[in-house]
């Protein structure tokens, strides 16, 4: 198992205050940078900013900002709905 360990940022205050954003609202707006240029996943970028994944796309909705979302994450959805269905089945197995 790899380990992965935080790299401490800081910013400065000073810089902080020109934002004109509190601790919370820096960390989402950095979470949305890391999300458009370097592709960073939605729940990264959630677990990031500190927030719920369904909250990091209602930041994302109020930016007009589209979510990162391809064949492969929808494969990977069909496959979790599957996997969901069968261990809790709506209607008994034939």
């Amino acid at each position: 198992m790899t380990t992965v360990e935080n790299a401490p940022l800081v910013i400065p205050l000073e810089l902080v205050k020109m934002t004109g954003l509190d601790e919370q609202e820096l960390k989402i707006e950095l979470a949305i940078y890391f999300y458009k240029k370097f592709n960073l996943s939605s729940g990264k970028a959630a677990r990031f900013a500190g927030i719920p994944r369904v909250a990091f796309f209602h930041e994302l909705g109020k930016r007009n900002i589209p979510v990162n979302y391809d064949e492969n994450d929808a494969l990977h959805d069909v496959e979790a709905m599957k996997a969901f269905g069968e261990k809790y089945p709506t209607s008994p197995k034939k």
